[in-house]
């Protein structure tokens, strides 16, 4: 028994220093999304709420890495007009997303209590339309790139702006670069 409580004790620095190096964050924030250009139609798509997970791990004090997932739930979005000689459509569509990131993230502590960050990623989104009228629901998946800044206090709480950048959309024929942009808060433990 002793031998195994010294072993414990031996290795608890290691798992201590570890766990430091291990971050889970959590949180929601507020979204705000630009048009979406298909092939006839345009919408613009309603501000809302969004949901997000994140894991990172720590390589060096600055430096960490990871993934992460955001949940855009159901919103809408008004149709809008291509042209300036066309009129509006008459339905409505509602939208929620998905998207996963691979993320890098670099740290930089002003003090103790506070630290600012900068970070970037990219992946693919998953958007899920359904239509007021006889139109089929799509399946959209796009690839995007985003950017991100904020400030982290106590090495906890997290505030962060960023800005989300669809690149391809491989299996439509709908135009890159629909942003948005999103304010968010979140809890790192």
């Amino acid at each position: 028994m002793r031998k195994i409580l010294a072993i414990l004790l031996a290795l608890l620095p290691v798992c201590m220093s570890a766990q430091n190096r291990h971050h889970a964050e959590a949180g929601f924030g507020y979204a705000i999304p630009a048009e979406l250009m298909a092939e006839s139609l345009s919408t613009k798509e309603s501000r809302t709420v969004c949901l997000y997970g994140e894991y990172r791990f720590q390589f060096t004090k600055g430096f960490s890495a990871g993934v992460n997932y955001a949940f855009v739930p159901n919103h809408k979005g008004e149709p809008l007009p291509v042209d300036s000689s066309e009129t509006t459509p008459e339905f409505t569509i509602k939208t929620r997303y998905h998207s996963i990131n691979a993320v890098a993230e670099y740290k930089y502590g002003v003090s103790q209590a506070m630290s600012f960050f900068v970070g970037l990623g990219g992946g693919t989104q998953y958007r899920y339309a359904t239509f007021s009228h006889s139109l089929t629901p799509r399946n959209i998946w796009s690839a995007d790139v985003f950017m991100r800044a904020g400030l982290e206090i106590y090495d906890h709480l997290r505030f962060t702006v960023g800005h989300v950048h669809d690149l391809h959309y491989p299996f439509e024929k709908i135009s890159t670069g629909a942003p948005y942009y999103y304010f968010s808060v979140g809890w790192s433990f």
